[in-house]
């Protein structure tokens, strides 16, 4: 089980990754905004910065992935809520606060293996639990993980155009043209069944 004081410094560096990326926060700026001392951060991850950044990465990535396929909803709605979460987080924090994953992706995610590796593993969650929702109405496995894929790729994409643009339309058109695409895919599979002899 994950302390608590653990689980506040996962936190508080989701947050950091998400607004300065991998190389521009640091484990001072990290123990002010968990709000725990110093040495604390060490306790828990003596592997430093690296360490902390790794966990942050995947564990953002899973809980995603998880709140994803447990989703009550349908694949349409679960898709617009991400983008629509995405677009608040953006307005509130005046364009700063990105994705804790696509964020430190773009910076230290190539020149940092373990950085590179935990973004890489916090996508595919991101995109296995889009797949899943969309095996279960009915797509292919393989057509399931391609549009997952690019349903994943889409909304990292409009939140970076968001926050440079300093305005939620990528991400509502975005999330719009998606919607499409995924109904698009889903109409195509009906009739090919009801064509099949």
């Amino acid at each position: 089980m994950v302390s608590e004081s653990k689980r506040r410094i996962e936190v508080a560096a989701a947050g950091l990754l998400a607004r300065h990326g991998y190389h521009g926060f640091g484990l001072k700026k990290l123990s002010e905004a968990a709000g725990l001392p110093y040495g604390s951060i060490y306790h828990h991850f003596p592997g430093g910065k690296e360490e902390i950044a790794v966990s942050a990465i995947a564990g953002t990535g899973l809980l995603v992935g998880r709140m994803i396929q447990d989703a009550p909803a349908d694949v349409f709605t679960t898709a617009a809520g991400l983008f629509d979460f995405m677009a608040a987080k953006l307005a509130v924090s005046e364009w700063t606060d990105g994705c804790p994953v696509g964020t430190p992706a773009l910076d230290g995610g190539s020149d940092v293996e373990a950085v590179r590796t935990a973004c890489v593993s916090a996508f595919d969650a991101m995109a296995a639990g889009f797949a899943e929702l969309l095996t279960e109405m009915g797509l292919p496995e393989a057509e399931s993980h391609e549009l997952a894929t690019t349903v994943v790729a889409a909304y990292e994409g409009a939140t970076l155009l968001a926050r440079v643009r300093r305005s939620q339309e990528p991400l509502h058109t975005v999330s719009a043209a998606m919607a499409r695409l995924i109904r698009s895919s889903l109409a195509e599979i009906a009739v090919a069944e009801r064509n099949s002899p």
